[in-house]
């Protein structure tokens, strides 16, 4: 997956089926629980906004793109150097946290990608989650970025 393409869709400059043939393949399997995703970093700093992330769950109601593409899309946001949101925005950053890790709160389906997209609208308040009760111990998922090289950073031989 590259950045670059994700900030293309949120820009307008690439579209949902350019966004999904990207992120297509860029998570592998390592093991029961864990997975890794290949990510080229983009060379310059972006700020994601709610709207932005609007347009995704647009994308997957309109059958457009994938829903599991969101946990690629949402674990490459919280893994990236380069993107950026509000600090204040907290409904962002929850439904960033919460495609990244589907496992742990809402499942990506169709449903609950309405529920992201009510909720980043502000039509729906997003939902108080009860507090942690694990010690730790119970390990439900590990994903973790494979950084790619990214095209401005090769050089040639």
């Amino acid at each position: 997956m590259r950045e670059q393409v994700l900030r293309d869709f949120f820009e307008g400059r690439s579209s949902a089926a350019e966004l999904e043939r990207d992120v297509a393949g860029s998570t592998k399997g390592t093991g029961p629980k864990a997975s890794v995703v290949s990510i080229e970093d983009m060379e310059k700093d972006f700020v994601v906004t709610a709207d932005m992330a609007v347009r995704l769950c647009e994308a997957v109601l309109c059958g457009e793109l994938f829903p599991d593409a969101l946990h690629t899309i949402g674990f490459a946001l919280m893994a990236s150097d380069r993107f950026q949101w509000d600090g204040d925005d907290e409904v962002l950053a929850s439904v960033i946290a919460d495609w990244s890790c589907p496992e742990v709160n809402y499942p990506l389906t169709l449903e609950n990608v309405q529920r992201f997209r009510a909720w980043l609208m502000g039509t729906d308040p997003y939902p108080a989650k009860p507090p942690l009760t694990s010690d730790g111990s119970n390990l439900i998922s590990v994903t973790e970025k494979k950084s790619m090289r990214p095209l401005w950073k090769r050089t040639k031989r």
